[in-house]
């Protein structure tokens, strides 16, 4: 593995601090102006137009792999027909499935709506015209994970992350713009369908720009079609299972608690989702870099755990430092998103859902190093059983306890950090010597959160603690750090950091 993963990865957190950033900072404005209801019929709308992009059907993931193999054929002959073997398969099949999923949404925007009976009928006629032109939405976008398969293939991180950012920024500032005309759900998504085009176009100059050397044509090989179609339908099966968590939460909520509470709701897992994220996206490029994940484990299996360690290290860092940041400045951060409609409720279901994102957010490594051995039966099952058992807590609670029981819901997705057991199980790392990265970090983040939900009267208490736990996850990072021979020292001596920061006083 080459330092090229800590290259894409720095690249897309580059990228995913910029859009989160755009996204977060877009949600209190769009609430002011659009009102905490019409922002509910808007999270809605929008949730269930995420939900149809299932239709992808696990092309893209395939793209990116299948892709990154055929690119290491030497041969000009042999690279142009087997490259083109498999875009005839992903490009061909997500041209159907985006075009019958937009089709699927202009003819049964109706019947959708009529899911949701708790809305008035001029809400439910907004729904139905917004998802009718969100088909046209679901169709650009799935034609473009296809095209950024590619091109994550050919390790273009800085590509696909410039045009995903051009895209937020596009998606942002658009909406603030249309919204402060006077428009409302049906003009936002207009707004999605014109960004959504334009970048569309983007990522089909960068993929002419990558393959103008290679001759490609339509190539259909059926051998090459069902080894596609197998891997991806897996594939699609585990994104199946991380989308019914993520939006099939807010169809629930927003069919059993009303548009207002499915608003806070929205904006609580909004905000929570940037832990999840950006402590993903560091690690994210594991999956092309893991490709030859046998070879590799012949050849040097010493620097495939460093490599593996330096990724968990990583990833634990920012979700467990984000979430220390976030439940310390919860407060603050909901007076910010909802302004004076802030109830003690909210800032308690808030630092409920930090936690159990915080912990979660910890199975990033786990989970590409499945689909770098090829277990995606193991993740897919691991994840639908995962969101179908939050689901379900979702909905009972949901009834029982209103947005709290919906918050408390979402622990039940915490079953997907049997993903880490398995993946370490596959790289023959040993439980005894991955556990040991995990629980210093685990143990202080749960320490400090079970004190802080004691003392959650006490904000200068719990902002005191967050400054401790903060302090001591970058030490234990520095620490770590300091003493792998790996891309990341060689570049900071954290050993000379550490001495400044934490070791100033001590006499050797």
């Amino acid at each position: 593995m080459k330092n090229s993963f800590l290259k894409n990865g720095f690249y897309n957190t580059v990228g995913g601090v910029v859009r989160i950033g755009l996204a977060v900072l877009t949600i209190p404005i769009l609430i002011r102006m659009l009102g905490i209801e019409e922002y509910g019929l808007w999270i809605l709308a929008y949730a269930v137009v995420q939900v149809v992009n299932l239709a992808e059907a696990g092309l893209s993931v395939a793209t990116t792999v299948f892709v990154s193999q055929d690119i290491e054929k030497e041969d000009a002959d042999d690279l142009s027909n087997s490259l083109s073997e498999t875009l005839t398969v992903t490009f061909g099949g997500m041209l159907i499935f985006a075009t019958l999923a937009a089709i699927a949404l202009l003819f049964g925007a109706e019947a959708i709506v009529s899911l949701f009976p708790k809305l008035g009928q001029v809400q439910q006629l907004t729904i139905q015209h917004a998802l009718q032109i969100g088909g046209l939405v679901v169709w650009a976008r799935l034609l473009q994970r296809v095209l950024i398969g590619v091109e994550q293939a050919y390790q273009r991180y800085d590509l696909t992350n410039l045009f995903n950012t051009i895209e937020s920024l596009l998606l942002s500032f658009g909406m603030l713009i249309v919204t402060w005309l006077g428009g409302r759900t049906i003009a936002l998504m207009q707004w999605q369908a014109v960004a959504a085009i334009a970048i569309l176009l983007s990522h089909v100059w960068v993929f002419r720009t990558l393959t103008h050397n290679i001759k490609l044509h339509v190539n259909w090989n059926q051998k090459r079609g069902l080894a596609i179609a197998r891997y991806s339908l897996m594939t699609w099966l585990t994104s199946l299972g991380g989308m019914i968590f993520a939006r099939g939460d807010r169809l629930i909520v927003g069919a059993l608690l009303g548009s207002e509470v499915l608003g806070v709701y929205a904006t609580i897992t909004d905000l929570t989702t940037v832990i999840n994220r950006l402590s993903d996206l560091p690690v994210q490029p594991l999956l092309p870099a893991l490709t030859k994940i046998i070879t590799i484990l012949d050849k040097d299996k010493n620097k495939l755990q460093q490599q593996i360690k330096q990724a968990v290290e990583i990833n634990t860092l920012v979700a467990l430092g984000l979430g220390t940041v976030f439940f310390t400045l919860a407060p603050f951060l909901m007076h910010v998103m909802l302004g004076d409609v802030v109830k003690s409720e909210y800032i308690l279901a808030f630092r409920i859902e930090i936690l159990i994102e915080a912990l979660y957010s910890l199975y990033a490594v786990g989970y590409y190093v499945l689909f770098s051995v090829n277990a995606v039966v193991e993740n897919f099952v691991i994840h639908l059983f995962s969101s179908l058992l939050s689901i379900l807590l979702i909905f009972i609670f949901s009834n029982r306890f209103g947005l709290i029981g919906a918050v408390l819901g979402n622990a039940g997705f915490m079953c997907v950090l049997s993903i880490i057991f398995l993946g370490m199980k596959y790289l023959n790392i040993n439980p005894n010597t991955w556990l040991r990265w995990y629980s210093f970090p685990l143990f202080s983040f749960i320490v400090f959160a079970i004190v802080g939900f004691l003392v959650k009267d006490s904000l200068e208490c719990i902002f005191c603690l967050g400054i401790v736990q903060v302090i001591m996850l970058i030490k234990w990072f520095f620490d770590s750090q300091s003493k792998e021979d790996n891309a990341i020292s060689k570049y900071f001596n954290y050993k000379k950091i550490g001495t400044l920061f934490f070791y100033k006083n001590k006499k050797y």
